[in-house]
């Protein structure tokens, strides 16, 4: 199969399971496009993951990046569809549905079982990404700094950006990373 190909099978065999978001399929991203197909290192898809998160748009940039980055701009392409087309088809019957049986009392019962899914999913995609990205003491130290700044003090994440790269710079002038 072409590269193209994989990259459709690859993020379409994802794309229903996208409950919660991109956020929430970085474990399975990193999976896939790390330790099953190879098509890059852990250092690689940790700095991928952290353009997407810090540029403006929506967080299925993630998918573009790493298509972009596996593909060119026909991988960007074809992973980008594979990803938003069939949940955004899915997500137009299911809203129509939903609207139809929105006294069903079944259908609270299941909105609420997905949200601890949800929360699950997202705590997953943090620590994939952390043990990706982090490659020393120092790293793990500054991602749980960061948690629970967010945690304890539920500040904007733009202050822990903003210290994370203040800090990161520093250490890497000191030798710390």
């Amino acid at each position: 199969m072409s590269l193209l190909g994989q990259l459709a099978v690859t993020f379409l065999s994802v794309a229903f399971f996208s409950i919660g978001g991109a956020s929430a399929l970085i474990p399975e991203f990193h999976r896939q496009v790390v330790g099953v197909r190879g098509w890059m290192s852990d250092s690689d898809f940790a700095h991928l993951v952290a353009l997407a998160q810090v540029a403006p748009g929506p967080n299925m940039l993630i998918v573009s990046l790493l298509g972009l980055r596996v593909g060119g701009t026909p991988g960007l392409l074809v992973s980008t569809l594979a990803i938003v087309g069939p949940p955004s088809v899915l997500a137009f019957f299911a809203g129509r549905a939903m609207h139809k049986l929105k006294d069903a009392a079944w259908l609270a019962a299941v909105k609420g079982a997905l949200a601890p899914v949800v929360v699950g999913l997202m705590l997953a995609s943090g620590l994939v990404t952390a043990q990706a990205a982090n490659q020393s003491a120092f790293a793990w130290a500054l991602t749980g700094a960061s948690a629970i700044f967010m945690y304890a003090l539920k500040r904007n994440p733009l202050w822990v950006i903003g210290g994370g790269a203040l800090l990161g710079i520093a250490a890497g002038r000191a030798g710390l990373v």
